[in-house]
């Protein structure tokens, strides 16, 4: 077979977008955080860093949606220093410790998973808040007014959102895949259990849970992966009395929160000893979705611990056997 037939049998790669000009109100910086987060504080202002990678279309999706929004806009130049972090750059910088560290090993360090994430920052570099993926532009309007007026200091971000939330009472969308209760998940290493674990959190009149089961759920490959797992859902609202896989006694609500989850539906994934895999915890579309359901089952974790590398990896292997891939599916 030729070079030209070879070319020819690669398939095509769809939906990635890089902004490659970023808006000019994001903070100077000499990549000193310990600098950085003092010049803040002193100001009376709140460090945000916003992870990102080149070809991201929900990084994409937050610049021009977000980052462009007047009011949200003006909510972040009066309150928040942003500094840029790509996730594999080489740029060198200190973080709040004095430790020195490239773009691409900070996020490593950090644990970034997903982009865009968004991290805030106490000014002793504490993490005051992160949120994995993209966010709406009405979630962001409320993640700033908590994190800006110090709501933090007394309160969670689940409580506070929780209290925001007008309607409280309603059904979850039924589903025959999730287990009935009581949930007793406790699992070990010594006792396995014999299925990996997806735990779903959900709201009562939730409109991004109800855009996941008519658009995300009924999809035969979204099936097909969780028919392979235990798969548990619960009301992140409600006390429902259940056992953690760790084999802690709490209640959805609390659990939800423990796990510091931001977002609804949120999965999180659990290996057969108990160990949190993966989670979902922002807007995904069907690609993503199912490359973390892949990344879980086939165990590709186990050998990869970066979930970015494993999905280039995946599009990567698609495409050389002629799939065209589309990232923003």
């Amino acid at each position: 077979m030729s070079v030209a037939q070879e070319v020819l049998k690669q398939g095509d790669f769809l939906g990635a977008e890089t902004i490659d000009i970023l808006p000019d109100w994001f903070k100077t910086t000499f990549m000193d955080f310990s600098e950085d987060l003092e010049e803040a504080y002193d100001k009376g202002r709140h460090v945000m860093i916003y992870f990102h990678q080149n070809g991201c279309p929900y990084c994409a999706k937050l610049v021009k949606d977000n980052f462009h929004d007047k009011k949200l806009v003006a909510k972040l130049q009066k309150d928040f220093d942003v500094i840029e972090i790509n996730m594999w750059g080489d740029t060198t910088l200190s973080d709040w410790t004095g430790k020195d560290f490239t773009e691409k090993e900070f996020s490593a360090h950090m644990k970034i998973q997903f982009t865009p994430t968004l991290v805030f920052l106490n000014p002793q570099g504490r993490t005051l808040l992160r949120l994995n993926g993209y966010q709406s532009i009405d979630k962001m309007h409320t993640t700033l007014d908590y994190i800006a007026s110090q709501v933090y200091l007394t309160e969670s971000y689940a409580d506070y959102l929780n209290k925001l939330k007008k309607n409280k009472t309603g059904k979850l969308n039924s589903h025959t895949i999730f287990a009935s209760p009581p949930h007793l998940l406790m699992r070990s290493k010594n006792r396995p259990a014999q299925k990996v674990l997806a735990v779903f959190f959900e709201e009562p009149n939730c409109t991004q849970c109800d855009f996941f089961h008519t658009q995300l759920m009924p999809l035969k490959q979204t099936q097909d992966y969780l028919q392979q797992m235990q798969v548990v859902r619960l009301d992140a609202l409600s006390n429902e009395k259940l056992i953690t896989p760790s084999g802690q006694r709490t209640t959805a609500k609390d659990w939800y929160e423990a796990l510091k989850l931001t977002y609804k539906p949120a999965i999180v994934f659990f290996d057969k000893a108990g160990h949190e895999i993966i989670r979902k915890d922002a807007y995904f579309k069907q690609y993503h979705l199912h490359s973390i359901m892949d990344y879980v089952l086939t165990g590709a974790y186990k050998t990869q611990s970066n979930f970015q590398r494993y999905i280039e990896h995946k599009s990567d292997k698609l495409r050389e056997q002629g799939i065209t891939v589309d990232i923003w599916k």
